[in-house]
């Protein structure tokens, strides 16, 4: 996957929500986790890898993501809500 250029990886078999980045390959990785507050959970302490995430929450919600334009180059923007819809993180990638 680390060889498509602009290739970014969306799964939801977490319960939990998280980004991440592989130190070696730069490949992108969001996990939606649980639509519910209910259930979250699995998800220990010493789990968290600073190295690879750069977000990571137990916690119900979903995730968005948008592709826009500007100064005619593409932007990608991924956005953890909560499940009242809050933002809880964000990730903005220029090319």
């Amino acid at each position: 996957m680390a060889s498509q250029k602009n290739a970014f990886v969306v799964c939801g078999d977490r319960h939990w929500q998280y980004a991440s980045v592989d130190p070696k390959t730069k490949l992108h990785e969001y996990s939606v986790g649980p639509a519910s507050d209910e259930h979250a959970g699995g998800w220990k302490k010493d789990d968290f890898m600073p190295e690879y995430h750069r977000y990571m929450k137990v916690i119900g919600g979903f995730l968005s993501v948008s592709v826009d334009r500007e100064n005619h180059s593409p932007v990608i923007t991924f956005r953890h809500h909560n499940t009242r819809g809050d933002v809880e993180f964000e990730d903005r990638i220029a090319n």
